[in-house]
């Protein structure tokens, strides 16, 4: 991970880092530390803050998402202070929610914040902390409201640096999660379909609903949006796959709400595994000679990339039937018949197989005639 120096002793205060050694910077430190505490004398008490402490920048890489029945608000460590020097002192960050009714942007946010959380680092109750990565799931939440966010870090003075920038979403029912999955594999394909989704989780009409989005993954690996522009019909044809290799689909169902997009919760899950369909081309230029040992026959090379190798047919000149006569594929363009009876004419054609599972066989190659 990039920014953000590590934690010590597994908590979240840093260690100590070095001063600036000048003094512009140790006269910035003090007026900045001098109007803050100016400020704070009329906000909520707290421990002085000393002149040596210097407050966080922002956060960074602070998202609002929703994620089923929840709001996500997630962030990184701040990784510089508001004089912008490397942070050396981090305890925790305080977050700060506000709601308004209806799902459009609202001005009243500016004034009517509150702390949400509290995240202490030593003992982050309130908070995943992977690494230099907070996540927070908001769950108490309302239909028909609009929910805003900020998040400020604070040293071990538990004064407040620069808050982040304010993000919001919409909150309403969630659309009815879709049902009946079908997958059909194709070669490096998968064709999906799904009922149509009419309905709210609380079976009202849903008369916003803008229509679905598909998510894919791999066995293990994580699901990524195949539709960021949700689909209007229920049905999507995903290509460019891999064959042989096992995809694992989900659908949701969108709203729109404002200018932010609602999902459902995941359909049930449904794999495809797509194989190769297609078989290699025929091979050309088939001739047969007969020879002492037998007939001989000689085919051009199939420039099939996945070729595993040959089958050669013979059937017996103006009889029905034809005899497969190399169970075994054959890796090398040619073949002599020791069983061709003396005197008989046969009528020989060869096709190409490929490596797929189950295999691909192409056409037969055109028919060559010889007589021991």
């Amino acid at each position: 991970m990039t920014g953000g120096g590590r934690r010590s002793g597994g908590v979240g205060a840093w260690g100590q880092g070095g001063r600036a050694g000048n003094g512009v910077a140790w006269a910035s430190r003090f007026l900045l530390a001098f109007a803050l505490l100016l400020l704070a004398a009329c906000g909520k008490k707290a421990a002085p803050l000393s002149p040596d402490e210097l407050l966080p920048g922002p956060v960074r890489d602070f998202r609002l998402s929703q994620e089923g029945n929840s709001l996500v608000v997630s962030w990184r460590f701040p990784t510089q202070d508001r004089l912008g020097q490397p942070l050396t002192q981090l305890r925790g960050f305080s977050l700060y929610r506000c709601e308004t009714a209806g799902v459009m942007p609202d001005d009243r946010c500016l004034r009517n914040f509150v702390v949400r959380a509290d995240i202490d680092l030593a003992y982050p109750r309130e908070a995943q902390v992977q690494e230099d990565r907070v996540i927070y799931q908001d769950t108490r939440l309302v239909p028909g409201r609009r929910y805003e966010y900020k998040v400020a870090a604070y040293g071990p003075g538990r004064w407040l640096g620069e808050f982040s920038p304010t993000l919001s979403h919409a909150w309403g029912v969630l659309p009815q999660a879709p049902r009946e999955l079908t997958a059909t594999p194709g070669d490096r394909s998968a064709r999906l379909t799904w009922s149509p989704v009419t309905r709210l989780a609380d079976g009202s009409p849903a008369p916003d609903l803008a229509g679905y989005r598909v998510y894919r993954r791999e066995a293990g690996g994580p699901a990524r949006n195949l539709t960021p522009e949700p689909l209007g019909e229920p049905a999507f044809q995903d290509v460019a796959l891999k064959n042989n290799v096992e995809y694992i689909y989900t659908v949701r169902a969108v709203r729109r709400l404002g200018p932010d997009w609602l999902e459902s919760l995941d359909s049930p899950a449904l794999r495809a595994v797509p194989r190769d369909l297609t078989p290699p081309p025929p091979p050309l230029n088939l001739v047969a000679v007969p020879t002492r040992q037998g007939v001989e026959l000689r085919w051009d090379p199939s420039p099939a990339p996945d070729l595993a190798g040959y089958r050669v047919y013979r059937r017996a000149a103006g009889k029905p039937g034809i005899t497969l006569l190399t169970p075994q594929l054959l890796t090398r363009p040619g073949f002599v018949d020791r069983q061709a009876a003396p005197g008989r004419l046969y009528v020989y054609q060869v096709t190409a197989v490929d490596d797929a599972t189950p295999p691909n066989e192409s056409p037969p190659s055109e028919e060559a005639e010889a007589r021991r």
